[in-house]
C-alpha cells in the first residue's frame, strides 16, 4: 500500500513541456517535447527556478533559444570561453535577468536544465 501511494506521488510530480506552468518564461523559448520538471519555485514575489530534463541535444537547444531571444528583443550577455557550463543570461521584457544553465551533458544521458529569473 505505502509503494502505490509512492508511485502515486512521484507520477503525479512529473509535469511534461505541454503542461509547462511557468507563465514568466519568454514566450520564444520553446521547451523539448521530453522535458520533465524537476524543480519549479517561486521565492517571495520576484524571484522563480525551475528545473527539466531532457534527452535533447543541449548545444542546438542552447543555440536556438539564443537566436529566438535576440529576435525577440532581449539582451544576452556573453558568457566567458573558459566557464564548463552551458548557459544563457539575459534582460528584457518581464525580466529584470534571468539565466539559463546546465552543466556539461555526458552524451547520451539526460540532462538537467535550470532557468532562474528576477522578475521587474
Amino acid at each position: 500500500m505505502l509503494f502505490g501511494l509512492v508511485l502515486s506521488l512521484l507520477a503525479a510530480a512529473i509535469v511534461f513541456a505541454d503542461e509547462i506552468p511557468q507563465d514568466w518564461v519568454p514566450e520564444a523559448i520553446a521547451l523539448p517535447d521530453d522535458a520533465e520538471i524537476v524543480m519549479d519555485r517561486a521565492i517571495g514575489s520576484g524571484i522563480r527556478m525551475f528545473s527539466f530534463s531532457t534527452g535533447a541535444d543541449v548545444e542546438a537547444l542552447f543555440n536556438a533559444w539564443t537566436a529566438a531571444l535576440e529576435e525577440n528583443g532581449y539582451t544576452i550577455r556573453p558568457q566567458p570561453a573558459e566557464f564548463d557550463v552551458t548557459a544563457i543570461e539575459f534582460s528584457g521584457g518581464a525580466l529584470l535577468n534571468a539565466k539559463i544553465a546546465t552543466s556539461a551533458p555526458s552524451e547520451g544521458d539526460r540532462v538537467v536544465i535550470t532557468f532562474d529569473a528576477t522578475l521587474q
